[in-house]
C-alpha cells in the first residue's frame, strides 16, 4: 500500500474513532422531522482530475443517472422483478419476516471508462491496464429492518462491455478542450461489445447515531457485502459522517460505491433551516476480489487483458467527502483513493479519482 493510502486509511480511521466518542460531548440535538421516501434523481460525475491529482488514468470518468420511484414502469419492471427474485432466493427467511420493511427503490443508467497510464499509443499496451468501458443500468432496493439499526441493499446490475460509446466521448470531450485525442480505445476489452451481469447483497449496522431521526450527532456504521458478475468481491467497510444531519443513516451509502456511486435514492426531508443538512464523511473498505471483467475481460477475445495471477485479490479503499442539502437538493463531493488492482508493471499502481454528486427530491 503507498504512503498516501496509508495516510487516507489513518485519517479515516481516525476520524471514524472520533465519531464514535464524538456524542459524549456537547449538546445532542434531536431532530424530529419523520423521513418519507419520494420520488427523486441523482446526477453523479466522476473524474479522476477532480481529485486534483492531475491525471488521466485508471479509473478515468463516470456518469451516472439515479430515478427513484415506487414504481419502475413497465420498461424496466422485468429488471426489478428478476432482482427482486435473486432477493427473495438468497435471502429466504428475510423475504418471508415482515421485519425488513422496503424503504426505496431505484434505477441507475451509467457509463464508466477505465484508460491505461497513457493515451497516445495506438498499439496494444501489454501489461498496463487494458482500455475498458461498461455502460449499464442497475435495478437497487434498501430495506430497513424494524428496529431501525440495520439494513440491507441489493441490486442487479445489466450492460454492454466494450462499446465505441465511451472512446468517442472522450475523443469528443478531449478536442473540445483542445487536447490530444486518446489512442487506443480499439484495443478495449471486450471491443465490439459483450453483454454482462453483476448482483450485489449488502447488510448494514448502525454502530453509533440516531436510528431514523438525524440530528446533529456523529453517525457510524459497519458494512458487510458480497458481489457475483463482471466483479466478483467480497467486502467490510467502516464508514462515519458527521455535522447537521437529517437524512436516515441508511440513505447515504458512499461504502457501497464500486467506481460509480451506487444507486441509492435521495429522501425529501423538510426543515426551516437551509442548509438543511452540511456534513463530512470518511471512510475505509477492504476487498477480497476473485475477478474483474473491466480487467480480464470475459469470453470474447481482448488484445490486451490481466491474467487471473497478476490480479491483486486483495485491496483497500479509502475516502473523504462533504455534503449539504439546501431545501430539497443535496451537493455531494467525495475524493477516493485505492490500492493497485493488477500486480504487473506499467499496472500496479494505486487509484485516485474523485466524484460531484447532485441529489434532488420531489
Amino acid at each position: 500500500m503507498s504512503g498516501l493510502l496509508r495516510n487516507l486509511v489513518c485519517l479515516a480511521l481516525l476520524v471514524t474513532a472520533s465519531a464514535v466518542h464524538a456524542r459524549d460531548f456537547g449538546e445532542q440535538a434531536q431532530n424530529t422531522i419523520p423521513w418519507t421516501s419520494e420520488r427523486g434523481y441523482s446526477i453523479h460525475i466522476d473524474n479522476d482530475l477532480f481529485s486534483g491529482a492531475h491525471r488521466d488514468q485508471d479509473y478515468s470518468w463516470g456518469l451516472g443517472f439515479t430515478y427513484a420511484s415506487p414504481r419502475p414502469g413497465p420498461v424496466l419492471s422485468p429488471l426489478h422483478s428478476l432482482r427482486n427474485h435473486f432477493d427473495t432466493w438468497l435471502t429466504t427467511e428475510d423475504s418471508a419476516g415482515r421485519s425488513w420493511a422496503p424503504d426505496q427503490q431505484a434505477t441507475q443508467i451509467g457509463l464508466i471508462a477505465m484508460t491505461p497510464s497513457t493515451l497516445r499509443e495506438s498499439d496494444p499496451l501489454p501489461g498496463d491496464r487494458p482500455f475498458a468501458s461498461l455502460l449499464f443500468v442497475t435495478s437497487s432496493q434498501t430495506r430497513v429492518h424494524d428496529s431501525g439499526r440495520s439494513a440491507r441493499f441489493s441490486s442487479l446490475t445489466v450492460g454492454m462491455l466494450g462499446l465505441d460509446l465511451a472512446g468517442n466521448l472522450q475523443r469528443g470531450v478531449h478536442a473540445l478542450v483542445q487536447n490530444e485525442p486518446p489512442l487506443g480505445w480499439g484495443h478495449q476489452i471486450s471491443a465490439g461489445g459483450e453483454p454482462t451481469a453483476r448482483y450485489v447483497e449488502a447488510r448494514q449496522w448502525l454502530l453509533d447515531g440516531e436510528a431514523a431521526q438525524g440530528g446533529d450527532q456523529p453517525e457510524v456504521k459497519f458494512t458487510l457485502a458480497g458481489s457475483a458478475g463482471y466483479i466478483t468481491e467480497g467486502s467490510l467497510a467502516l464508514s462515519a459522517r458527521w455535522g447537521r444531519i437529517q437524512s436516515p443513516w441508511w440513505n447515504f451509502a458512499p461504502e457501497l460505491s464500486d467506481y460509480m456511486a451506487a444507486p441509492v435514492a435521495p429522501v425529501a426531508r423538510f426543515s426551516s433551516h437551509n442548509p438543511a443538512e452540511i456534513f463530512a464523511f470518511a471512510g475505509v473498505r477492504l476487498k477480497a476480489r476473485a475477478y474483474n471483467a473491466l480487467l480480464q475481460g470475459q469470453f470474447r477475445h481482448s488484445d490486451v487483458r490481466v491474467q487471473g495471477h497478476d490480479l491483486a485479490h486483495f485491496h483497500a479503499e479509502a475516502w473523504l467527502g462533504f455534503a449539504t442539502t439546501w431545501s430539497d437538493v443535496r451537493i455531494t463531493y467525495a475524493i477516493r483513493y485505492a490500492s493497485e488492482e493488477m500486480r504487473t508493471e506499467p499496472g500496479a499502481r494505486s487509484l485516485i479519482w474523485a466524484g460531484i454528486n447532485f441529489d434532488r427530491s420531489m
